[in-house]
C-alpha cells in the first residue's frame, strides 16, 4: 500500500510539473513572443506613416480616408486600436497594433482583422479578433466595456475612426452572423471585436459591437 501511495504521489507531482510547464509556455512565453511582435509592428507602423509613398494608401499627401484592402497581405500592419472611457484608457493601457488576418500566425503577433470584412472608411463591418488569455491576452478585459466607452481605430493614413460601444453578446464559434456587413441592422458602419469566452476556454465567443460616431485626422507619428 505504501508503494502504491508513493507511486501515486510521484505521478501527481509529475502531472503538476507538466501543467506548470504548460502554463509557463502558454502564458509567459507566448506573451513575450507577442510583445516582441508588437514592437516590430510599432516600428513598421511608424515607418509606413512617415513614408511619402505608402503601399496601402498611395501618397501620404493625398489624405485618403480608407485603406486599399486589395493590397493587404496576411500579417501586414492594418491599424492601431485602443479604448477610452471619459478620456482615460480602459481594457488595456497599450495601443494594440492590428494585423491583416486571423490565422494562428497572425494572432500570435497581436490582434487581427478578419479578411473580407470592411476596412475603416467604408460602410460595413470592420471585424477584429484577439486572444483572451495567451499571446499577451490583448482582449482579456474586453468584457469590461460599457455604454459610453469608445474604441479608437487609426488607419495608416492617420485617420482616426471613433466607434461607440453598443452592446456585447456571447455566441457559439459557429455563429458568423456577427461578421456580416450589418450585424446591428442599422446600416451604420460597425466595429466588431471577438474573443474567446469564458476566459481560459474556447467554448464560446464574446462579441463586442460598436457604431461609428466620428472621423478625425490625427498625427500618426505622435501616437
Amino acid at each position: 500500500m505504501s508503494i502504491l501511495r508513493r507511486t501515486l504521489g510521484w505521478t501527481s507531482l509529475v502531472g503538476m510539473a507538466g501543467i506548470a510547464a504548460y502554463l509557463v509556455n502558454a502564458l509567459w512565453l507566448t506573451g513575450f513572443e507577442t510583445a516582441r511582435a508588437q514592437e516590430q509592428l510599432r516600428a513598421e507602423w511608424e515607418s509606413t506613416a512617415s513614408a511619402v509613398e505608402d503601399p496601402l494608401i498611395g501618397t501620404s499627401e493625398s489624405h485618403s480616408t480608407r485603406i486599399d484592402d486589395s493590397a493587404l497581405q496576411p500579417g501586414d500592419a492594418f491599424a492601431v486600436l485602443w479604448f477610452e472611457r471619459a478620456g482615460q484608457r480602459v481594457v488595456t493601457d497599450d495601443e494594440l497594433y492590428v494585423v491583416e488576418g486571423v490565422g494562428a500566425d497572425q494572432l500570435s503577433r497581436g490582434i487581427g482583422h478578419y479578411p473580407g470584412t470592411a476596412v475603416p472608411g467604408l460602410t460595413g463591418n470592420v471585424a477584429i479578433a484577439g486572444h483572451r488569455t495567451t499571446y499577451g491576452a490583448p482582449f482579456w478585459s474586453l468584457d469590461l466595456l460599457r455604454h459610453g466607452d469608445t474604441a479608437h481605430l487609426v488607419d495608416p493614413n492617420g485617420t482616426e475612426w471613433v466607434y461607440r460601444f453598443v452592446h456585447q453578446q456571447v455566441v457559439t464559434p459557429e455563429d458568423t452572423e456577427v461578421l456580416q456587413p450589418d450585424p446591428l441592422g442599422t446600416g451604420a458602419p460597425v466595429l466588431t471585436l471577438t474573443t474567446c469566452h469564458p476566459k481560459h476556454s474556447s467554448a464560446q465567443r464574446l462579441v463586442v459591437l460598436a457604431e461609428l460616431i466620428e472621423q478625425r485626422q490625427t498625427d500618426t507619428q505622435s501616437r
